[in-house]
């Protein structure tokens, strides 16, 4: 996971998550390129999975790149944590913090969040069950056991 840092575009230094956190990597099947990272975090206290942080490839960032390679990586990575949701018995529920308004704007719009007020003054959402089976819907992927 040291690869993936500040440093190379993805925000965060993603070998420094605490041991409570499980980071979920979306490829591309048959190939070995990450397209996206996401860390959750099980709640059982709010019977939900919080996400820790997510964020596309540097090439995939909409709000960096005018053309992105790949378009729906939040959707999948949204997908994902609902899935560990629904392993873990809440029913899908998922809740996390917006880097900023315009990417809660985003979440709002795309995939149905509800703002639930702030932390550090950037905007916390939850995404409801019945909200996250939709993203599971659309968003389909395949579990490996592949460690990158």
């Amino acid at each position: 996971m040291s690869k993936f840092n500040k440093r190379t575009g993805w925000y965060v230094n993603w070998s420094k998550f605490d041991n409570n956190v499980e980071i979920y990597a979306l490829v591309l099947k048959g190939t070995v390129e990450v397209q996206g990272l996401i860390a959750l975090e099980n709640d059982a206290s709010a019977k939900a999975v919080h996400i820790k942080w997510a964020c596309t490839a540097p090439w995939n960032n909409k709000f960096e790149q005018e053309n992105q390679k790949y378009i729906g990586v939040g959707g999948h990575l949204f997908a994902i944590a609902a899935d560990v949701s629904l392993q873990h018995g809440y029913e899908g529920y998922i809740y996390g913090t917006a880097i900023n308004k315009e990417v809660f704007k985003h979440y709002e719009e795309r995939y149905q969040a509800i703002y639930i007020g702030t932390e550090n003054g950037l905007p916390k959402f939850m995404i409801p069950g019945e909200r996250t089976q939709k993203i599971m819907e659309v968003y389909t992927y395949d579990w490996t056991e592949e460690e990158i």
